[in-house]
């Protein structure tokens, strides 16, 4: 992983267990830019974003984040890609629903959400925080 006070990237696996490093460094990046209490918000959004690339999509997994004008972090993938429009909800999924709360979650915590395929072989989700009050 590269890090420092505004930038970091990180590429992993399809090991669960390397997602609370990313998680704890987008945290503590969106912390040092004045997030407070929603750099909490973003870190859960990126544990979501990471997980369903490890289930969803294909190693390895990028992870870039920018502090600045805002917090800017972008998860790409290796998979197929997967179609946005049936993937996310307005309305919180049904209570008895064994799946689709991930995306859902990350849309309540986070100021945009932004999906894009890079070619056949990738999904390129980013997610921004607006600048800090």
């Amino acid at each position: 992983m590269i890090t420092d006070s505004r930038h970091i990237e990180a590429t992993i696996g399809d090991d669960p267990g390397e997602i609370a490093s990313v998680r704890a460094a987008v945290h503590d990046l969106a912390e040092r830019a004045g997030y407070g209490e929603r750099a909490d918000d973003l870190a859960l959004a990126i544990n979501e974003l990471i997980a369903n690339a490890q289930e969803h999509g294909a190693a390895p997994i990028h992870v870039v984040a920018d502090a600045g004008d805002g917090v800017h972090v972008e998860v790409r993938d290796a998979g197929c890609g997967f179609d946005w429009t049936e993937a996310v909800r307005e309305h919180p999924p049904r209570p008895d629903s064994r799946r689709g709360r991930g995306l859902w979650i990350v849309l309540q915590l986070v100021d945009r959400v932004t999906v894009e395929r890079d070619g056949d072989h990738a999904t390129r989700i980013r997610v921004d925080l607006d600048q800090a009050a």
